[in-house]
C-alpha cells in the first residue's frame, strides 16, 4: 500500500494557476466581459470556464458578468483592471517565459522576448495606444491602493502635494479626497499628462516634466508610487537626493510600494512582484530597512512604514 504523507493540493493548485490566469486574460482580450461574443468553435468552453472561475453566470444559455467581473473586468468600468490584464497577457506572460534566464543573468528579458532594447518604458510607450493601455492598467490598481496609502499616515500638517510620475492622478485625487484643503499637483511626462487630463478635472494641477532631469514643482510633500521599484539603488539615490533638495525643512516624502518582510518570509504577492520586476525592469521590491537606508543616505529622517492591506504599502520620510 502506498501512503502519501502530504496533501498534494498546494502543488496541484500551482500547476493549474497559470491556466486560470490565461483563461481570464483571454476572455478580457476577446471582450467577453464587454458583451462581445467572437465566433469560435470552442468559445463555449471559454465561457463555461469563466463560469467556473466565478467571472460569469449562465442561465438558460445566456452568459452574464458576475458583479466582480462587471466591476473589474469590464473596460468601461471606472475601476477596471482590464488594461493591466491586457498588459499582463501581451507582455508579462511572455516575459515570464524566460524567468529562468532572468534569474541566472539578473537582467530583464525585453531583448530576449521582443528583440527590443531600452527596457520596460521603451516597450510600454512605443505607441500612444500601448501607453494608454498601460496607464489605464495602473489606474485600476491605483483606485484600489491609493486611498489606503493616503490613509496610512496623518498628512494634515502638509499644505502642498506633488505626485511624481503619478500617471492618471489617482494618488493625488485620493490625497485631495482625504484632505480637501491640500493643494495637489501631478508631475509626469508630457504624453502621460495628456491622458491624466481625462481623470483629474480641476482638482489636481498638471505639470509636465521628467523627474530625473527637470525642476520639481514646489511642495512640502512629494509622493512616488510604484516608481522606486523600477530602478537600481544608484538611480533611486539620484531621485531621492533631487527630492530632498527640493523639500523645505520638515517636508515629507510618501512612498507607495510593496514592502517585503524584514526576514523575507513574505508576503507572497510581494515576492511575485519582485520577480516581475526582475523580468521587466532594473528594479526589485525591498524591505523597509532597505528603503530606510536609501532614504537616510539622501538625508531623510523619521522614516516610518505601514502595511496597508492594499496592493501597495506606504513609507513616510521627513526632511
Amino acid at each position: 500500500m502506498i501512503i502519501f504523507m502530504n496533501d498534494a493540493a498546494p502543488i496541484l493548485e500551482l500547476i493549474d494557476a497559470f491556466r486560470r490566469s490565461k483563461t481570464m486574460f483571454t476572455a478580457v482580450s476577446l471582450g467577453i466581459f464587454d458583451s462581445e461574443r467572437p465566433p469560435g468553435a470552442a468559445i463555449d468552453r471559454l465561457l463555461d470556464a469563466c463560469v467556473g472561475l466565478g467571472l460569469l453566470t449562465k442561465h438558460e444559455g445566456r452568459y452574464v458578468n458576475t458583479p466582480l467581473a462587471d466591476e473589474y473586468l469590464r473596460r468601461s468600468s471606472p475601476r477596471t483592471l482590464s488594461g493591466y490584464i491586457r498588459y499582463s497577457n501581451d507582455a508579462l506572460y511572455r516575459l515570464w517565459e524566460h524567468l529562468d534566464d532572468a534569474v541566472i543573468e539578473g537582467t530583464h528579458r525585453w531583448k530576449q522576448t521582443f528583440g527590443t532594447d531600452g527596457g520596460v518604458f521603451t516597450h510600454l510607450f512605443r505607441t500612444p495606444e500601448a501607453q494608454r493601455d498601460f496607464l489605464m492598467g495602473m489606474h485600476g490598481f491605483g483606485m484600489i491602493s491609493s486611498p489606503a496609502v493616503i490613509a496610512a499616515f496623518d498628512l494634515s500638517r502638509f499644505t502642498s502635494f506633488v505626485d511624481l510620475g503619478g500617471a492618471t492622478g489617482h494618488l493625488a485625487l485620493a490625497a485631495r479626497d482625504r484632505y480637501p484643503n491640500l493643494k495637489a499637483t501631478l508631475f509626469d511626462l508630457p504624453s502621460v499628462i495628456e491622458v491624466a487630463k481625462e481623470h483629474v478635472g480641476d482638482e489636481v494641477s498638471l505639470v509636465a516634466g521628467d523627474f530625473f532631469a527637470d525642476p520639481l514643482p514646489a511642495a512640502d510633500l512629494y509622493a512616488v508610487g510604484r516608481i522606486l521599484h523600477d530602478w537600481t539603488g544608484a538611480k533611486i539615490e539620484v531621485l531621492l537626493k533631487r527630492i530632498y533638495v527640493s523639500l523645505p525643512d520638515n517636508g515629507g516624502l510618501l512612498i507607495a510600494e510593496k514592502l517585503l518582510k524584514e526576514d523575507r518570509s513574505g508576503a507572497v504577492a510581494t515576492h511575485m512582484q519582485s520577480l516581475n520586476m526582475l523580468v521587466c525592469t532594473e528594479g526589485r521590491e525591498r524591505t523597509l530597512s532597505e528603503y530606510s537606508a536609501l532614504l537616510r543616505g539622501a538625508g531623510f529622517r523619521e522614516i516610518e512604514g505601514r502595511i496597508t492591506g492594499a496592493p501597495l504599502d506606504a513609507v513616510l520620510a521627513l526632511k
